[in-house]
């Protein structure tokens, strides 16, 4: 066999694993988009059940007999928000290691297993102050316990 011949076999030989390669980690990569989708979805789901909650409340609580259902519909926001920030924790850390992946820094295992490491989970902005303090949660929760307040203040105040 010639010098010529090897090196087309070695040329292709390699250009077949960096193939494999690729559809393996574009496969790894739409499974790992599979959960991340799902932690979102469970988000909304939430955020929607507590505006419904919310909005129920409100409609009901009329006079000052109904402080108590107020009391009540503010603790549940409090506990869906921490449950809201749950799945918001699990969804950033999915990224992370969907960017791991992304990037070439983890292999290609198709592993789910994502990372405990107190770094990693602060890079990925994953820690539970961080993902119940982020934006948009403290937006919609803000919104939504100023609103209780506010129906607080007024069916108190007669």
């Amino acid at each position: 066999m010639s010098d010529d011949n090897v090196k087309k076999r070695e040329t292709y030989a390699m250009i077949e694993r960096d193939n494999a390669m690729t559809e393996g980690k574009i496969e790894y990569l739409q499974m790992l988009q599979e959960p991340i989708g799902r932690m979102s979805t469970m988000s909304a789901i939430i955020k929607g059940f507590a505006a419904t909650i919310v909005v129920g409340i409100l409609g009901m609580a009329r006079n000052e007999a109904d402080i108590l259902f107020l009391v009540l519909s503010l603790l549940v926001v409090i506990v869906l928000a921490f449950i809201d920030a749950h799945y918001l924790q699990y969804e950033r850390r999915f990224r992370f290691l969907f960017n791991q992946v992304r990037l070439g820094k983890r292999a290609l295992d198709f592993s789910m297993e994502i990372t405990n490491d107190p770094k990693e989970i602060a890079d990925a902005k994953a820690g539970t102050w961080a993902c119940i303090l982020a934006l948009h949660n403290r937006l919609f929760y803000g919104v939504l316990t100023g609103t209780i307040a506010i129906a607080l203040v007024r069916n108190a105040g007669g």
